[in-house]
């Protein structure tokens, strides 16, 4: 594998980390925030409500984002063009995430856009 697409490859697998990471913030938000407001008088808030709600939502986007990094970072190692396409889309929708998610969607892009994955794509050796 190029090193370029090997980097790329990389860090999908760090977003994907750390989009687990989130997921996993996010869960303990919303259960913590259940536990500490979701009793007594205070139940039939519609904070409480909202905030249960917005939790789950974040921990579910946050781990089926983590879960295509992941999916994606599998389609290079196996040459897929799957891989490539869904790479090159989640790293444009890192780039807004700034610092880390644009250092990560850079990396990325020019991994999976370039020369070097061109060849690994194509299945060409690795000395092209």
């Amino acid at each position: 594998m190029q090193d370029k697409v090997k980097l790329a490859r990389l860090c999908l697998l760090v977003a994907g980390w750390l989009k687990l990471a989130s997921a996993c913030f996010f869960l303990f938000i919303l259960t913590a925030g259940a536990v500490l407001i979701g009793g007594g008088e205070r139940a039939g808030l519609l904070g409480s409500a909202l905030l249960g709600s917005l939790g789950a939502l974040l921990f579910a986007a946050s781990a089926v984002a983590g879960a295509a990094d992941f999916i994606a970072a599998k389609g290079v190692r196996r040459r897929a063009a799957y891989g490539r396409v869904l790479g090159v889309v989640l790293g444009v929708l890192m780039i807004p995430l700034f610092p880390v998610g644009t250092v990560l969607g850079v990396f990325i892009l020019a991994g999976l856009l370039g020369a070097d994955a061109r060849a690994w794509f194509s299945g060409e050796p690795a000395g092209y």
